[in-house]
Order: C-alpha cells, then structure tokens, then sequence
C-alpha cells in the first residue's frame, strides 16, 4: 500500500502527512511503513505514526513515540507500553496543526528512536542491500 491508498477519500489526511513526511525528510535514516490503518516512521525503531481518520479512531492521530510523557493540552492520551518509552498521541484536524512544537517533537522522537550502546541485528543480505524491511519504503 501507499499513504494516498491508506488516506484515500481524505484530502486533509493526505496533506497532514505530506507535511509530516516533508519534516521527516530532512533526518537522516528515515524509513516509512504502511499498512491498512497508518503510515509509520522509523529510524532503529519506530518513533511516528499516523493514523487513517475512521479505521480505528475518530480523527487523524499522530502517535509520538518518546523517552518522556509530553506536558502539554495538545496531547490527547499518553500511554506508557514499555520500560523508557511514552507514546504520545495527538489529534491533528489541518495541515495547520503539523507546527514548529509538533515537528520539534518529531525530530525529539527520532533523536530518540536509535539503538544506542547496543550492537544492532544484522539483516539478512536481500534486506541490507536496500536498507529497508518488507512493508518499508525511503521516505
């Protein structure tokens, strides 16, 4: 699948993600996956997620994975699913939404999405060689 597939018959979903892809573009090591219900974003591990509006939830969310529970009224639900890690989910209406203190929480999250002091998993051959995983795509 595609983002414009996932996002299909919401122009606003589409264009939050565009705008969402375009600050990822500029980090290094950014690798989106797509399934049914969203669009992910990884570097070591995966740090964004954006959820297709009427799959599961009401509206857009964007999913923030982080080493810290965001303090703001922004942030809709915090869950705590892991030892280190806080997802921070937010509800985006318009493109408008994605701002500097939304793309500062993007870049904190994949400053943070990083395997660091341990040595990573070698993958297979026919994985390294593009450097992404089945599903995966270069953003």
């Amino acid at each position: 699948m595609t983002p414009e597939e996932v996002f299909d018959g919401d122009p606003v979903a589409l264009a939050i993600h565009d705008e969402i892809r375009r600050t990822l573009l500029l980090l290094d090591g950014v690798r989106g996956r797509v399934s049914r219900s969203q669009v992910g974003f990884r570097r070591d591990r995966a740090f964004a997620m954006l959820w297709c509006p009427g799959r599961y939830v009401a509206s857009d969310v964007l999913s923030v994975a982080l080493p810290r529970a965001l303090q703001s009224a922004r942030v809709k639900q915090v869950v705590h699913p892991s030892a280190g890690t806080w997802m921070n989910h937010l509800e985006l209406r318009d493109v408008a939404d994605v701002d500097d203190e939304v793309r500062g929480w993007l870049v904190e999250a994949w400053a943070a999405a990083t395997v660091t002091g341990h040595s990573k998993v070698e993958r297979p051959a026919s994985s390294r060689a593009t450097g992404t995983r089945k599903g995966e795509h270069d953003t």
